[in-house]
């Protein structure tokens, strides 16, 4: 298991996608990735993609990359990924040109730090979400 205790502010962020169930925007699945930092567990962005699309456009994670960055001023020197999404070819691609090192983790191992976030998702906006769509 890995925990915020295990690092510094800033010296690694996660990237992974934070919805278990797709969200409909117009009519259409969409998936949300995040950018974390693994220490204090803030969220530095996120990207929406379109689930026919697998993962985000390079584009979109650059921006969010470029984001974390003003909002750091620094970059980390570890990106976090699962390992088992399509979206994690983009993510890298990212972080190795903005010179992260890569470290590939089970989804499970990150459950300290993406627990509690994965939680406040689903009963938080899903409900609204879902509640928003009875009306």
């Amino acid at each position: 298991m890995i925990s915020p205790d295990q690092f510094r502010v800033n010296e690694a962020w996660i990237a992974v996608r934070i919805n278990e169930e797709f969200l409909l925007v117009q009519d259409e699945p969409y998936d949300i990735y995040v950018l974390v930092d693994a220490a204090s567990c803030y969220v530095l962005g996120h990207v929406l993609s379109r689930e026919v699309d697998e993962a985000p456009k390079e584009k979109d994670v650059k921006d969010l990359f470029q984001a974390a960055f003003q909002a750091k001023n620094q970059w980390a020197e570890i990106l976090i990924l699962t390992g088992n999404s399509p979206s994690d070819i983009v993510f890298r691609k990212q972080a190795e040109q903005e010179g992260l090192s890569i470290k590939i983790v089970y989804s499970s191992d990150l459950e300290p730090i993406l627990g509690p976030l994965k939680e406040s998702f689903a009963s938080d906006f899903m409900r609204s979400s879902t509640y928003r769509d009875r009306e």
